[in-house]
């Protein structure tokens, strides 16, 4: 039999996986990155604000890299605005509270009053935080086909 004063510390200790916050796995890290295409799509600023971590590193096909509140900014104020785009998911890793997620996309945008086409590769780089991934690195590079569009 169990002495009596240990049977609160060992229900206290049963009970620590129910409040444990659950990690992220390779479906929910899929779900935020298309998220993020999604809010990127639609300008939505409070939804890019917590999709992304205040460390981001994004660095665009062009070879440009922002952080953050760079990136929220062009968004924000118009100088890029996304019209269409259909990412595409071919991986997701997991490693502790981390994923990488690379895929593919076609997005049209208007970047500084010019309209574009481009296909491009991406990696994407999420840290599990706060209950929820959050995009922390970025990188796209344009496939060969970007050049021939208009």
């Amino acid at each position: 039999m169990i002495a009596r004063p240990l049977l609160p510390a060992l229900l206290a200790l049963l009970a620590l996986p129910a409040f444990a916050a659950a990690r992220g796995d390779a479906a929910s890290a899929r779900a935020a990155t298309l998220e993020r295409f999604d809010a990127a799509l639609r300008a939505d600023i409070p939804a890019l604000d917590r999709l992304l971590a205040d460390d981001l590193d994004y660095c665009t096909p062009r070879g440009n890299c922002l952080t953050k509140p760079q990136y929220l900014e062009l968004v924000k104020g118009g100088q890029i605005k996304y019209l269409s785009s259909d990412p595409t998911v071919d991986r997701v890793k997991l490693y502790a509270d981390t994923s990488t997620v690379t895929g593919r996309a076609t997005v049209t945008l208007v970047r500084d009053g010019q309209q574009e086409t481009i296909h491009i590769s991406w990696a994407g780089v999420q840290v599990w935080r706060d209950a929820r991934w959050q995009l922390t690195t970025w990188t796209a590079t344009l496939l060969a086909d970007s050049a021939k569009t208009p």
